[in-house]
């Protein structure tokens, strides 16, 4: 049984530093993680992390060795909890439609801003309310199966500056809080998670794509060296080992540049790759198996790019063009979000679709349960028997 007084907390900053070190080189490293998870005592990390770890880390669902050392520090019980736990797309939701049609200088508070999707019940379930509402421009990025928004605007329609602020859902205790706030305002950036950190990016008042990183452990904010080639029309994604920024510079309508960030060396390289496309509206990217793909919300065409062949190419199209939304790997699958105006009347729609890498195939999976003109997404893992409440119009009053 475990001492009473024991340090929790260093047992799983240990286990998390050893990770991070197998992280950077993981094609030379990964065959000592069995090893070095003995440094570990793995009975005072909580439960929750040890089953999470087994559920999405890539470095312990390759190894066996891996899985028997962590499911032994808890008795060996840990693998037939496993299928509690579903990959699901969490949705947090700002400024609405609804909300801008009252005409009211400060909006009430619209209940029913955080949620997420059972891709195979195709059902959409509610979360606690992110407490800060009708806010546009921030970025939403999952860390450890917790769910980080950071920046975005004050929620105000008098008040629209930029903010620092930063929150987290942590899910073992299902409430929001805030965390440390980050070093510059941003709204409009770009955040994205790699090797135990979140890194925010660009959205500062300065003619630089300025970036600093967030380590959970030591809830502190680290300024790292600025992306070289200014872009303020972008969007990043951390495909392992290096975090990859594609983007342009909208008021000049430049042609996208691709941007390479290692952690490791905290040093940014400009990559010339070609057939890069020659400008997209408002890009979304997101790893996926190694590979990057590209989307705009003029263009209903998807680009993917293979770091290893410095190539890109097209694959199959949307159905839709999706505005203002997030690009989400999930599995196997790709989920984009977005809205969009159609029709005489400009009506608008907030749709989702889904492409499968596996068949180069899209399906469509309905609309989004608010019209939202801004919001944010990702992926967790979680037990969805835990959470019940419908989400949609008719939980709203």
């Amino acid at each position: 049984m475990l001492d009473q007084g024991f340090p929790v907390q260093p047992e799983q900053s240990r286990l998390e530093a050893l990770l991070r070190w197998i992280r950077h080189d993981p094609q030379a490293r990964a065959t000592h993680l069995p090893e070095l998870l003995g440094l570990v005592r793995l009975d005072a990390v909580p439960r929750a992390q040890v089953q999470q770890l087994l559920a999405t880390e890539p470095l312990i669902q390759e190894s066996e060795a891996c899985q028997v050392a962590l499911s032994q520090g808890h008795g060996g019980v840990l693998p037939a909890l496993l299928p509690k736990l579903e990959e699901v797309l969490v949705v947090v939701g700002g400024r609405a439609l609804e909300e801008d049609e009252e005409g009211t200088e400060e909006p009430a508070p619209h209940p029913g801003n955080f949620a997420f999707y059972n891709t195979k019940a195709r059902q959409w379930t509610a979360l606690p309310d992110f407490p800060d509402y009708h806010k546009w421009g921030f970025s939403l990025a999952a860390l450890n199966n917790d769910v980080y928004v950071t920046g975005g605007s004050r929620g105000s329609k008098t008040d629209t500056w930029s903010t620092t602020q930063a929150w987290c859902f942590p899910l073992r205790e299902g409430a929001w809080k805030p965390v440390a706030p980050m070093l510059k305002a941003r709204t409009n950036h770009a955040s994205a998670a790699l090797n135990g950190e979140i890194y925010a990016i660009g959205g500062t008042t300065q003619d630089v794509v300025e970036v600093e990183s967030y380590d959970p452990y030591t809830d502190s904010w680290t300024a790292g060296s600025p992306a070289p080639k200014y872009v303020s029309n972008f969007s990043a994604a951390a495909c392992p080992p290096r975090l990859y920024l594609v983007g342009s510079s909208a008021c000049k309508y430049n042609a996208l540049a691709l941007q390479c960030y290692s952690p490791v060396t905290d040093a940014w390289s400009v990559v010339a790759s070609p057939f890069l496309p020659k400008y997209l509206s408002s890009p979304r990217c997101a790893a996926l198996h190694g590979a990057l793909y590209l989307i705009g919300d003029n263009t209903k065409k998807v680009y993917v790019y293979d770091p290893g062949a410095n190539l890109w190419q097209k694959v199959q199209s949307q159905h839709s063009l999706h505005e203002n939304g997030a690009l989400v790997p999930l599995g196997d699958t790709l989920y984009v979000t977005g809205g969009r105006w159609q029709g005489m009347d400009g009506d608008y729609h907030v749709e989702m679709e889904a492409y499968d890498t596996v068949r180069d195939a899209w399906t469509r999976h309905g609309a989004l349960p608010r019209l939202w003109l801004y919001h944010g997404a990702s992926s967790i893992f979680l037990d969805v028997s835990k959470w019940t409440r419908p989400f949609g119009p008719a939980q709203e009053p």
